[in-house]
């Protein structure tokens, strides 16, 4: 998972996703969070939004069930009681973040992700947000995050948690057995006997290209049809067990540096390059002790935020409105299935 798509995952599970009510008052109160009042339009606001990306991304067909539209609805006035308490917070201990270092967040972001700013906009624009909603929620994290240094006790994470974790959690830690390879792929799938011959022609170019010496990055990306390696001069690196018997069974065998023959698959024909043969290994203590430290740490804080977010909530004076105690009571009832007719 990219580090742009955990942290919109993160920004769409604070703000929720969530449904207009029939017919609403926009001014009329949801709820009142000490003496902030959450209005019927904010509510509408930000669920119009989300229902609208999440609609986008449901299968053709698919509807949202009024018992599903309740419980959204319940998500995010959730959602929007616990921004209320983060902002009142907030402002108690004059927490502020310019917008340089929002803006420097989010240029770090592309560039972990080697992105630029208009493949970010693209990006987010896919779960319905934009730019200013980006700036909102990372302002709204580092905030957040200077809160957490504020209030919680520092502890190090110490040599023996290090080590328990690595102990107690080897399937992070071992590598299996892999090839890199690189591939030519002609495309087979559903072309007629006239067209298959056109392809062999095709590979059988491309093989004596290869054989010949010349670059093979460069044979892939004039020549493959496969859309998720050509680009990428036509590499994949593998365990046993992801590719189709025929391609993985001459991946494993021929020696690096080494070009296959013409492989046939359900896909078409390949010519395959050998690049590198990857050994089993599990990474060391030393080589990843850092990595833990860091997860651990995080984990620590999520736990210190999610326990200090119920101390506020607990600590708080939170009125629901009568229509929205009934429609939550209603969003907490399951949805009953209509029983199939009797038959004969």
């Amino acid at each position: 998972m990219s580090v742009l798509t955990a942290l919109l995952i993160t920004c769409l599970t604070f703000s929720g996703f969530a449904v207009a009510a029939d017919n609403p008052n926009p001014k009329a109160t949801v709820v009142k969070v000490n003496d902030k009042v959450i209005t019927e339009k904010e509510v509408t606001d930000e669920t119009n939004k989300r229902v609208a990306a999440q609609a986008q991304r449901m299968p053709e067909g698919m509807e949202i069930s009024d018992w599903m539209r309740n419980r959204i609805r319940t998500s995010v006035v959730d959602m929007m009681v616990d921004q209320a308490l983060v902002e009142q917070k907030l402002a108690e201990k004059k927490i502020t973040i310019d917008d340089e270092k929002v803006n420097k967040q989010i240029e770090d972001i592309a560039k972990s992700q080697n992105l630029k700013m208009e493949d970010i906009e693209a990006e987010i624009a896919r779960f319905g947000m934009t730019m200013d909603d980006l700036r909102g929620q990372v302002r709204r994290q580092l905030q957040i995050d200077a809160l957490i240094d504020s209030e919680m006790k520092k502890e190090e994470i110490t040599e023996e948690e290090i080590k328990t974790f690595y102990e107690e959690n080897p399937q992070y830690f071992e590598s299996p057995e892999q090839v890199r390879v690189a591939h030519v792929l002609i495309l087979t799938q559903g072309k007629s006997d006239e067209e298959k011959a056109e392809a062999k022609k095709k590979i059988e170019e491309v093989l004596k290209k290869a054989k010949a010496g010349e670059d093979f990055a460069a044979l892939a990306k004039e020549y493959s049809e496969d859309p998720g390696s050509k680009d990428n001069g036509g590499e994949y690196t593998f365990p046993r067990g992801q590719m189709v018997p025929e391609f993985e069974e001459v991946a494993f065998t021929l020696k690096e540096g080494q070009i296959s023959d013409i492989v046939e698959t359900q896909y078409g024909y390949h010519v395959i390059k050998k690049l590198e043969h990857l050994e089993a290994k599990k990474q060391t203590l030393d080589e990843v002790k850092d990595q833990i430290k860091d997860f651990l740490t995080r984990q620590k804080r999520n736990q210190f935020w999610q326990e200090y977010l119920k101390k506020m909530r607990e600590g708080a004076k939170i009125e629901f409105s009568e229509a929205e105690e009934k429609l939550r009571e209603e969003g907490n009832r399951p949805p009953v299935m209509p029983r199939p007719a009797p038959q004969g």
